[in-house]
């Protein structure tokens, strides 16, 4: 037999309510987010973009993970070319770093989720922030906090391995050093998304 257990917040213990499936919790009472992908409770940190400019269709939030990460590359060898700059984020052939990854934590088409992953990366997103906006819907998070480290794994060796040349070993390190969540405001008229910020 299934057991149902009430969601409540960790932080104020107000039972939390969800007409949509969300791997994130919003508390409306004390405003905090948490993730429960261990089955222990964790506060994420989140911020929401206004929507400062005009648009045409539903008012919608798309959440992206804003990941920092910290890598070492201990060995790399390849045919032609050097190594990437990932994502122009890094000068000359520097093998160790910090970069901010900006992974979207909706439904994308794989194809389109890595687009828009090295895409927000190379030039991030520039929004003012703002409180999410009461009764303007959320797009639930698929991405699972607890995957992060492995798409973040993808998304590095992508933007090494996407340069001139064939990458034929690359040994590294990389750790997540933090997450938040960022919820972005669009426009949304049928299938198309337009940016409000």
């Amino acid at each position: 037999m299934t057991k149902i257990v009430q969601i409540r917040c960790p932080k104020c213990n107000t039972p939390i309510f969800s007409k949509t499936v969300d791997s994130v919790f919003l508390c409306e009472s004390c405003g905090t987010i948490h993730v429960r992908d261990s089955g222990t409770p964790e506060d994420v940190g989140f911020q929401a973009g206004k929507f400062a400019r005009p648009g045409d269709g539903e008012r919608v939030y798309l959440p992206v993970w804003v990941t920092g990460i910290t890598f070492n590359i201990d060995d790399i060898k390849s045919e032609g070319g050097g190594l990437s700059n990932l994502f122009g984020l890094l000068s000359g052939q520097s093998r160790q770093g910090a970069i901010t990854l900006y992974i979207p934590a909706y439904e994308l088409e794989p194809m389109a989720f890595k687009e828009a992953a090295m895409r927000m990366t190379a030039n991030p997103p520039k929004i003012e922030p703002d409180r999410l906006q009461p009764g303007v819907a959320r797009q639930p998070v698929t991405l699972t906090s607890d995957q992060l480290q492995s798409i973040a794994e993808f998304l590095f060796v992508t933007g090494v391995a996407e340069k001139p040349g064939t990458l034929q070993r690359l040994d590294y390190r990389l750790s997540v050093t933090s997450k938040t969540i960022l919820y972005l405001p669009y426009y949304k008229k049928g299938d198309s998304y337009q940016p409000g910020y």
